[in-house]
Order: C-alpha cells, then structure tokens, then sequence
C-alpha cells in the first residue's frame, strides 16, 4: 500500500484489540519451540544442525515473499492511481471525444476572469483555463495567426455572462455580414412594416448576401438609419455608417449588435420573424455549416478577397447559437481573404469551449466528422 493511502488509512480499535492478544496467545508456544529447537541442535552432529537451519531460513524466505510481492503489487497500483488522479490532461477525453476534465459549470460555480498569455480573455468557471479545450482553442487561434491572418472574436453566453474574446477592441472591415445589422435597423425602426413593403428584398440581402439588394435597401431607408442604430449597439462604428455601407467594426460592437437582434428576434415584435427565418437559412455561414445539423442557427457571414481601398480584406462569421447548454451571441472578426476553411477550427474550439465552461457539450465537431481538429 502506497503512503498516501496508508497515511488515509483508520485503525479500527477492534481490531488492534484483537492483534495484541494473538499475540500474548502465542508467545509461550514461540518460546517452548525456541527451546526444543535449541536443544536439538546443541545435541546434533554439525551436518544436521546445517540442514535444520537451513530449512528455518527457507520457511521464512518462502512465507516472507508474497507479502512482499503483494505490498509491492498495492504500491504499483496506488501510485498508477495517484498519476491519473493528478494529471487528468494525461487522457482528458473519453471515447465520444468529450472533454472529461473535472470542472463545477452550476450556477454556484466560482467564477475566474483570466487573459492569458496567448491575450485570450475568459469570464468562466475557475479551473476552465486549465483544460484541453481551453488549450485547443489557444492552439486554434495560434494556426490561423501563423498564416499571417489577424483577428478578433468576442462570444458570451446570454443566459450566464460567461464569456471569451480576443482582440475584441480591434476595427476590422466586415464585409457582408453587416448585412443582417442593416436589415434588423430597418425592420425595428418602420415598427416591422418595413416586412411587408420590403420582405423580398431583406430575404436576398440577408439569405443570399445580394448586394443589389443592399444597395436597394440603403437607397429606400437611408444611412441615416443605419448610423443612429450603430450609434447604440456599436459606436465605434456609428459615424463611418452615416456614408458608408460596410462600416469597420470591432468584434465588442458586432457582439452588441448581435445581443440586440437576439433580443428583436424572440421579442415576438412585428418584423422579428421574417429576420429569424432569414438568419436561420443564411447561405455560405461557416457557423452554419459546423452546427445546423445540431442546433438552430442565426448568422450572417461576409468575405472580401482583395484589398480595394476602403473595403479591406476579409472573412467574418457572426450570430446566434442555440446550444444544448444555453443560448450564445458570437462575433468573429478576421482580415483573411475568403478563407473559411483557415476560420472553421476557430469556430469549433469557441463552440467547444462555450460548452466546456456552460456544461454543454466539448465535442470538436470537425474531428468527429472526421475533418480534423485545430492543431
């Protein structure tokens, strides 16, 4: 038995009771045979008294090794469990791919807010940063950096206020997927009537990312619009908005924007249910594509291949998760030039590890497709 269970062992008084007197019991019978035994040897030849010795020793050596085979057997075992008790990251996940590390996700859980050396900020559970699948999405985001790409993300579970984000400060050019914050300024500020004057033509703008159709819309509602409602939920943004269709933003602004459609969205408000059906459908959403087959979906992705003046380039994927362990707003910020298969990774970590600190699933679903996980 190892000594950290030996030092977590009890003495049971009945026991020890009942060693001692087998052994007061015993010990005028170890003495007479000590006599006999002396006797017999001071009386026999030298050969005999050889051979009888002889057999004592090997009596002794015989009953004393499976004890010691056996305490031997008990230390191995005890400190093979003492390792995987100390390092659960040595086989963290379980055959279903799931992050087994212990972490407390309830509503009691102590809360820890942490920026790592990598710049990665998380408000979580204490003890969520030393995990696999915080470490992963610190790998994650590392590969697309080592591509010379740059970015920001911000995502917040609506239901805790837990959170994670990177860069979340930085302007970055969103290209389309600005599209469905334009749309849902329209439809809150007509009071939703702008869904039956204009239905068709916020569907392509925001379903097919039809520019025409965002042109049409800016052309019938204004700038206006758009910079008064970024001045509330982005404003960072706000004053590039009253001239410009694609204003820079910050992943803080596209996530506040974000908790704003949310909101409209399951308001039940007149207009929410043309914008959800539209997210929920959005073509080209690397978010979509990793999850629609698990959960509902709101998003809106934008891409730009080439640096053009004003509009920089650019891969961006932002929206609503219903996940298995509560609701998420995300906002992911890139200058890649069209390269979502460089941003999927990105995604599944940040999907991973809002399960991992929430109590959902940790699953990397591109490993499990058998796509791939971030290196």
């Amino acid at each position: 038995m190892s000594g950290k269970h030996a030092r977590n062992q009890k003495t049971d008084p009945a026991n020890a009771g009942e060693s001692t007197s087998c052994e007061r019991h015993n010990r005028p019978k170890a003495v007479a045979a000590a006599l006999v035994l002396a006797a017999v040897c001071a009386l026999a030849a030298p050969a005999t008294r050889e051979a009888l010795f002889s057999l004592l020793s090997r009596q002794k050596t015989a009953s004393a090794q499976p004890a010691a085979e056996e305490q031997a057997g008990e230390k191995d075992a005890g400190a093979e469990v003492d390792k995987g008790a100390a390092d659960p990251k040595e086989n963290p996940a379980a055959a279903d791919g799931e992050d087994k590390t212990p972490l407390e996700t309830g509503a009691a859980a102590s809360m820890a807010t942490v920026t790592s050396d990598a710049g990665i900020t998380s408000c979580a559970p204490e003890g969520f940063v030393d995990t696999p699948t915080y470490q992963n999405l610190e790998s994650a985001v590392a590969t697309f950096r080592a591509s010379g790409y740059d970015m920001g993300f911000a995502l917040v579970d609506l239901s805790t206020g837990r959170s994670i984000s990177y860069q979340a400060d930085k302007l970055f050019y969103p290209a389309s997927s600005c599209k469905a914050l334009y749309c849902t300024a329209v439809l809150e500020t007509t009071g939703g009537s702008a869904a039956s004057t204009s239905g068709e033509t916020i569907q392509s703008c925001i379903v097919n990312s039809d520019n025409d159709a965002f042109r049409s819309l800016l052309k019938t509602y204004g700038y206006r619009t758009w910079g008064n409602w970024l001045s509330s939920y982005a404003p960072e943004s706000a004053r590039e908005a009253y001239t410009y269709n694609y204003p820079h933003m910050s992943a803080n602004g596209m996530l506040g924007c974000w908790k704003e459609i949310y909101r409209f969205g399951t308001s039940g408000e007149a207009g929410s249910d043309l914008l959800t059906s539209c997210l929920a459908q959005s073509n080209h959403s690397a978010w979509g594509g990793l999850l629609r087959d698990r959960y509902t979906v709101w998003s809106k992705p934008g891409w730009y291949p080439a640096n053009e003046g004003l509009a920089s380039t650019a891969t961006a994927d932002n929206g609503i998760v219903f996940s298995d362990c509560g609701d998420y707003a995300v906002a992911v910020l890139t200058d890649a030039p069209s390269d979502f298969d460089a941003l999927m990774p990105v995604l599944d970590a940040l999907n991973a590890a809002h399960g991992k600190m929430c109590g959902g699933s940790s699953k990397l679903v591109l490993a499990s497709r058998g796509e791939g996980a971030a290196a």
